[in-house]
């Protein structure tokens, strides 16, 4: 009996439920948000009633076995909703669709998350819009993290795997080498019986009688690099031709080596270094020569990584290990981890570089934008705005890529003439006289000689040095020759013979991998499918040879039906290299998978992982060449062969003769050196204090070099400025700046000012940490300091607490004057020279605007003359100086525009950053252990104001600057000299660079 209520029928519990639903009913509170008690009372009486007359009107319910009704999903309707909420929640609403629509990133600090959660409570719980703000809010949150994680910690997944595997961790292989290749499209379409022979097909289509320059002269450079792409991503295995022996990523297995064996063969396991000189790819040592020397020079940029690494060693991430620990084990394993981190991190930079040359020089020659100003480019790693494009997915080259990827048609002349002797030195006949299997005995043969030992091999015939380099000036000379070659247009009838076993070789192995035809592979692309020969190739006999292979456009293949297809005519901007209408769209889904796909690139491609310097030397400046950086590799490579403005690396991939078109157009001729490269001797360098200065003061014998930058910054008559030469002119402009400079208490407003300005940045730039007053000395005080000194002098438009309507704040002006005093007196590194200079130039031009116009005003008369005087005169122990200093200038002869771009600007610009670094210097001897046990005596002279104290101050920095000091001058050598200098007999001849 006790378990009767538990076993009640359907029926009951069918009338249990309806009383529980009118009790419910009845007992419902009010809404906390109706105007009255008294009034949300009546309305749920009403309420109520309604919903008891539709129950006594409800029929039996005879819809289900049970006896129970099938209740339908009821919804709150949209007066419901507004009831329950009021103002407050509308401007909520209205938030949130603002959000929505914009996407831009929500400020936290309007609450907007916690007043949405509000929003949403407040809603009846059938409502629509409840369900709706619910749905959003979620997706928003799940929307914020990716999953699965596609980036973890540790060297596992922050360095490339030697393979090329855990690229996409939840899929590890994917990628990875010696995996399979993919297929792209499915070949659902009947092929023939029987398919053309690939002889004939060679023959009738592809064989080239004449060479078809490219119309846009593209150089050979482009095509060399673009090779180096296709052997990066495909090297298809023998026999078993369905496996990719290297990994599908640009990750340059070609450089490193495609497995951990090999890689182990390219390292010097010291320093993180590779071997000098080498690449791992055994197969390009039969393609023309400049592909070698192109590896070879990213060789070099790695080894300067790793060395630019462990020397600036940030955030202590590279320090060597404790020479001094006891256990061998562990001393043997923090050094292997020392060379480990240097070189993967050294990989991941030069493959950064590497990355940026294929999308900034490589792919805008692609698409023609290196014939426009324009900085825009097809970067596939752009993180899109309201798009949930997914990037570090992973990759994996299928084998129709394999195939749209063999551009034959473009080998130049030289590269042709070049794989002809090839031929006949590995296969031992002319190449279109070779069979197939003539092509694969050559190949047994040339890779059973090839020594398993990178640093011994050679290309070219070139020979290894004794520390396993090869000559410079032989790596340059066949660099140059390629970036001078014209290569070939694509379309039909444009491969060289030299090619034909190659070619038929890879007609067959298409066949085996039952690749899907030509119109296939276009309607993949959703392009139009060909109807028609001519269609393929206008070319009425090209298309006539076409329908006698294959007799209808459908049974094309698609290897053949690329080659044979028409080439697009040039497009400013938009076609660059003109390929086949086919392959000029698939390549660009394939630069953008190949590159968005790979997460060394995308999710992982940040400073952290690359370091700040590592990121910065690799990544491209939109500002320079419009994000080309094939130059910072040449550079890197050649540094005395290339002048840093040579149009032959920062343009390499066009001739130079097309590109000096190309710049002529565009207004840029003159940003560039036209000159081929030639060797640039190293600079002698000069020690002992007689030598140096028997070479300063002999100036008819050892000029000054940077007459020709500081005319390059300030224009024409930069080089009238007093220390752009030794002649009578600079003679005279020194003379004038002298006596309208050093006034009779020179010296004392001098010292009056740097006190009083020093007491005042210390003022307002030190900042209490803990219980410690602190100030950067160096950016706060040294380098300002002396910016308010040139602006004081020369009425420079300084922003400041006193002149608050000047135009550039303490912090630009200095950054200003420091990169002009940079690129006129420092530019010393090749591969930084053009940016630099660009930089300093703008920055002139846009202060010495500002200059020229105040000087202008200064140099008028009368009322206008005296109101300016009485305005802009110091208030400071340098009155006598700003406008009246700018006007002595102006009354020993010189105009406004002479005073402001041979006088005023490069004398402050050789001022204020030149003192600010020795300023440094000298700070940094005495805080170093050696100079620290000074600063009790320095303390002491500095509390007394006395000629004799000044005196010795004095001698105190000039001893920290001999000692700290790192500034040197250089002089270009007119004469022959031999000096003793350091125990060692130097020999200056004319034309030398002395340091």
């Amino acid at each position: 009996m006790k378990a009767a209520p538990e076993a009640e029928s359907s029926s009951s519990r069918a009338r249990t439920n309806y009383g529980s639903e009118m009790q419910q009913d009845l007992h419902e509170k009010p809404s906390m948000h109706e105007p009255s008690a008294e009034h949300g009372g009546i309305l749920d009486s009403v309420k109520q009633f309604v919903k008891l007359y539709h129950a006594s009107r409800r029929p039996l319910p005879t819809e289900t076995g049970d006896g129970s009704y099938i209740e339908n999903d009821s919804h709150a309707s949209i007066w419901d909703d507004l009831r329950s909420v009021g103002i407050k929640d509308a401007n909520t609403v209205k938030d949130i669709v603002e959000s929505q629509v914009s996407r831009l990133p929500v400020d936290d600090k309007t609450m907007l998350m916690e007043r949405t959660i509000q929003l949403v409570a407040k809603l009846p719980s059938d409502s629509r819009v409840r369900d709706k703000l619910t749905h959003i809010f979620l997706t928003q949150l799940w929307d914020s993290l990716p999953h699965p994680p596609l980036s973890f910690v540790g060297d596992k997944y922050q360095y490339r795997a030697a393979d090329g595997s855990n690229n996409n961790p939840t899929l590890p292989w994917l990628g990875a080498a010696n995996t399979e290749y993919a297929r792209s499209i499915e070949p659902a379409s009947i092929r023939p019986a029987r398919m053309p022979d690939p002889g004939l097909v060679f023959d009738s289509i592809f064989a080239r009688n004449t060479f078809t320059p490219h119309p846009n002269k593209v150089s050979s450079i482009f095509f060399t690099w673009a090779s180096l792409i296709i052997h990066d991503i495909f090297q298809t295995g023998h026999p078993n031709q369905e496996i990719n022996k290297t990994s599908s990523y640009l990750d340059l297995s070609i450089l490193y080596g495609d497995n951990q064996e090999d890689q182990d063969m390219m390292r010097t396991f010291e320093d993180g270094k590779i071997k000098p000189d080498s690449f791992s790819e055994e197969r390009l040592q039969a393609l023309p020569a400049a592909c070698g020397v192109i590896l070879v020079m990213l060789n070099r940029f790695h080894n300067y990584v790793v060395e630019q690494l462990a020397e600036i060693n940030e955030n202590g991430r590279f320090t060597k290990p404790d020479a001094n620990i006891s256990d061998p084990v562990k001393s043997r394993e923090a050094w292997e981890k020392y060379d480990n981190d240097l070189f993967q991190t050294g990989r991941l930079v030069t493959c950064g570089l590497y990355m940026n040359i294929t999308l900034y020089d490589y792919l805008r020659t692609i698409v023609n934008l290196n014939r426009t100003n324009s900085t825009w480019c097809l970067d596939p790693r752009a993180t899109m705005e309201n798009d949930k494009t997914p990037m570090g997915l992973g990759n994996q080259c299928s084998v129709e890529f394999n195939l749209a990827y063999r551009w034959h048609s473009t080998i130049s002349q030289m590269d042709e003439k070049w794989s002809e002797e090839a031929y006949r030195k590995f296969v031992g006949k002319p190449g279109e006289e070779a069979s197939l299997e003539d092509l694969k005995a050559g190949m047994r043969t040339f890779a059973g000689k090839m020594d398993k030992d990178p640093s011994k091999r050679t290309f070219a015939d070139l020979e290894r040095q004794a520390d396993g380099t090869f000559r410079d000036e032989d790596l340059v000379g066949i660099l140059t020759k390629a970036i001078e070659a014209v290569s070939g247009s694509f379309g039909a009838r444009n491969v060289p013979k030299v090619l034909r076993s190659v070619e038929i070789m890879g007609m067959e192995q298409a066949r085996k991998w039952n690749v899907g035809s030509l119109n296939e592979f276009r309607r993949f692309f959703d392009l139009q499918p060909y109807q028609t020969f001519e269609e393929i190739n206008s070319d009425p006999e090209v298309a006539d040879q076409l329908r006698h292979l294959y007799e209808h456009p459908d049974y094309v293949e698609l290897y053949p039906g690329i080659v044979a297809e028409e080439p697009k005519d040039p497009m400013v901007p938009g076609v660059g290299i003109a390929p086949g209408y086919t392959v000029s769209r698939a390549v660009l889904s394939d630069a953008v998978a190949l590159v968005r796909g790979d997460r060394f690139y995308t999710r992982d491609y940040n400073a952290r992982n690359l370091t700040n310097w590592g990121y910065t030397e690799s990544m491209y400046d939109m500002d320079t060449n419009q994000g080309c950086v094939f130059y910072k590799l040449a550079l890197r490579a050649f540094p005395q062969w290339f002048k840093g403005d040579s149009i032959y690396v920062h343009y390499p991939m066009t001739v130079p003769s097309e590109n000096q078109e190309i710049m002529r157009d565009l207004g840029r001729e003159q940003d560039y050196s036209w000159d081929p490269p030639a060797y640039t001797p190293a600079r002698t360098e000069i020690f002992d204090y007689a030598n140096v200065r028997r070479i300063l003061e002999d100036g008819s014998n050892f000029r000054v070099t940077w007459g020709e930058a500081t005319a390059y910054v300030f224009g024409r008559q930069g080089w009238d400025f007093m220390l752009s030469g030794d002649s009578s002119l600079h003679s005279k402009q020194r003379e004038t700046m002298a006596i309208s400079l050093y006034r009779d208490q020179w010296h004392h407003d001098v010292k009056q000012f740097y006190t009083e300005i020093t007491h005042q940045l210390l003022a307002e730039k030190s900042c209490r940490l803990g219980n410690v007053n602190q100030v950067d000395i160096s950016r706060d005080v040294g380098n300002l300091a002396h910016v308010h000194f040139a602006s004081n002098i020369f009425s420079l438009p300084l922003k400041s607490h006193q002149h608050p309507h000047g135009i550039f704040t303490e912090h630009q002006m200095y950054m200003i004057m420091a990169a002009i005093f940079t690129a006129i007196f420092f530019d010393v590194d090749p591969a930084k020279s053009l940016p630099l200079r660009h930089k300093a130039r703008e920055a002139a031009e846009g202060l010495g605007k500002i200059v020229e116009s105040n000087v202008r005003t200064i140099s008028s008369w009368g009322f206008v003359s005296s109101l300016i005087d009485g305005v802009r005169t110091n208030k400071n122990s340098l009155s006598e100086y700003g406008v009246h200093m700018v006007r002595r200038l102006l009354d020993s002869g010189l105009d406004a525009s002479e005073v402001t771009w041979s006088q005023i600007l490069p004398t402050a610009i050789a001022m204020a950053p030149n003192q600010a670094q020795v300023f440094t210097q000298i700070i940094d001897y005495y805080l170093s252990d050696e100079g620290k046990q000074h600063l009790p005596a320095i303390h002491r002279l500095a509390q007394e104001d006395t000629p004799e104290t000044d005196e010795k101050l004095l001698h105190y920095c000039m001893e920290g600057i001999r000692l700290n000091g790192i500034f040197g001058s250089y002089r270009e050598s007119r004469t022959n000299l031999t000096v003793e200098d350091k125990n060692k007999t130097v020999q200056i001849e004319p034309g030398d660079i002395v340091f």
